[in-house]
């Protein structure tokens, strides 16, 4: 199983990321994306990884994410239909050891490494089928002296024991098709009845969260709510199974009949692990809001707590000069996040990581109060106060234009080529300068004032100034490629961006609340053109 897996996976390539990137948007499709790659890689592990993977980084949201999950659990039944169908309905040789051969020639001779992946998964295939022949002729010769069930005790208790046999089983092998591959190849030799075999295999679906729960260690808020999901929707999927199980094999048994499959077990035990699978989507379809809510009020990170609005509630908002103070409270709060973006991209060694993590704090906290000023909206509110409310919406806007110039800075400045001495001074000046800015603009300090903000955009025009001139200088005498330059002089742009918009909320800010009118004039060093925008 694990020269099957990791061939397939090595062979697919990117195939895993592309689909779950642009096949995940409903869920529907994210259920289907998750049967889909399950079946291609033999691996609902790799799946589920995947998936923690890409809402770890915000590729993938939880909610498309969950549906994947419950989608990868259906794709891993396709290896029961394959143990069923190949193992026990053709002469397993015959097929199996050409697999082998042309599989162990491809890994030898092939030239591409995803032509000798293939070939890894062709002899991996090939290699379990033949060990699934050698099973099927051991537990045929133990069926006939012994039966496992007569050393377990009977009714619940013992299935609960089968269950966590077959879940050890799975975190020790870390490879539910190969133990499921054992369980349908033991009940075929009379060495496990099916309703041990069933249990089993319930057993093994839990066994599959293991993996799940250690990758979720250290990683984001959201990538533990799908490990969490992943490992409740196994649960109570295996739980309803488990009580179940007479009726669900009773119910099997009349449409493997029916099929004319009457006395096969693997057949049996392939039906049986799809049905719980699908009565598993089933169940979640009406609990799946319910389940997304219940994690989103767990495992919440420091960034979601800060992101909580502090001052905003239902009981300010329905008193109109209360809720606008509340609002230019809040604000101070996200002026405070994106002075924070500004001054982490002006240091020397941008922290684009930490930036990113900024802006997705004030992004959380702006969308929260963006909300809060919608309800006020509907109140009847005074022209004045209407004024206000548009002014603090202008602030907000601002302060996610700075976090995001921020960022954009950062991430620029990963790629941008050492400077000679001259040019990096004039950057580190520059740099200096917007650092300076970004603490006369916080406006949580006391001694903030709207003449500093003034001086220091100034000295950060400036500066910017001179590092233009000096990055067009060199790239007109040839000191710098035309490329490098223009790396340099929009990291420089994005920056001075970034800076100019902190400066216009902390002039809103500060003229809401002093009471005084909105600035007319933009601060010194923006573009009219800008100005009159906005």
């Amino acid at each position: 199983m694990h020269l099957l897996t990791d061939g397939l996976k090595l062979a697919a390539g990117r195939a895993l990321e592309e689909l779950l990137e642009r096949f995940t948007s409903t869920r529907l499709r994210g259920l289907g994306a998750g049967i889909l790659i399950t079946a291609l890689v033999q691996s609902s592990t790799a799946v589920t990884l995947a998936c923690i993977g890409f809402v770890n980084t915000g590729l993938l949201s939880l909610r498309n994410g969950l549906w994947v999950i419950f989608g990868s659990n259906l794709g891993t039944t396709t290896n029961a239909w394959l143990v069923a169908w190949l193992g026990f309905g053709f002469k397993i040789s015959a097929f199996a050891l050409p697999f082998v051969g042309i599989g162990a020639t491809l890994m030898l001779a092939a030239p591409g490494m995803r032509t000798r992946a293939l070939g890894r998964a062709l002899a991996g295939f090939g290699v379990l089928f033949l060990g699934i022949d050698v099973l099927k002729d051991t537990f045929s010769a133990f069926g006939e002296e012994m039966n496992v069930e007569d050393y377990l005790a009977g009714g619940l208790l013992g299935q609960l024991l089968l269950v966590l046999i077959g879940t050890l089983m799975t975190v020790l092998m870390q490879a539910s098709g190969a133990v499921i591959a054992i369980v349908i190849t033991a009940a075929s030799g009379g060495l496990l009845s099916i309703e041990a075999a069933c249990a089993l295999v319930i057993g093994t679906n839990i066994g599959t969260t293991f993996t799940a729960i250690l990758a979720a260690i250290g990683a984001t808020s959201n990538a533990r709510r799908l490990a969490a999901s992943h490992v409740f929707f196994n649960l109570i999927t295996g739980v309803v199974a488990l009580l179940m199980l007479p009726v669900l094999i009773a119910l099997l048994g009349l449409i493997r009949d029916w099929f004319g499959n009457a006395g096969d077990p693997a057949t049996t035990i392939a039906l049986f692990h799809t049905a719980f699978s699908v009565l598993g989507v089933l169940l979640m379809v009406p609990l799946s809001n319910w389940l997304l809510r219940t994690l989103e009020g767990h495992f919440k990170s420091r960034e979601e707590e800060v992101a909580r609005p502090q001052y905003l509630d239902a009981n300010s908002a329905a008193i109109p000069d209360l809720a606008l103070r509340a609002l230019r409270m809040e604000l101070n709060r996200s002026q405070a996040m994106a002075t924070a973006c500004l001054r982490g991209a002006a240091a020397e060694q941008a922290g684009e990581a930490a930036i990113r993590r900024q802006r997705d704090t004030l992004q959380t906290l702006s969308a929260a109060i963006a909300g809060y000023t919608g309800k006020l909206n509907t109140e009847h509110l005074p022209p004045v106060l209407v004024d206000h409310l548009a002014r603090s919406l202008r602030v907000l806007q601002y302060q996610e234009n700075a976090a995001e110039s921020s960022l954009q800075a950062a991430a620029q400045a990963v790629s941008l080529t050492p400077l000679t001495p001259t040019l990096h001074g004039a950057l580190t000046a520059f740099a200096t300068a917007a650092d300076a800015l970004a603490d006369a603009v916080d406006t949580s300090r006391e001694e903030f004032g709207n003449e500093q903000v003034n001086q220091r955009l100034r000295e950060t025009e400036e500066d910017y100034a001179r590092l233009k001139e000096a990055l067009l200088v060199a790239g007109a005498h040839a000191q710098m490629s035309i490329r490098d330059m223009q790396e340099h002089l929009r990291h420089a742009s994005l920056l001075r961006r970034a800076a100019e918009q902190a400066a216009k909320a902390a002039h809103h800010l500060a003229a809401l609340d002093e009471g005084a009118a909105a600035p007319q004039d933009a601060p010194a060093g923006v573009d009219q053109a800008e100005a009159g925008a906005l």
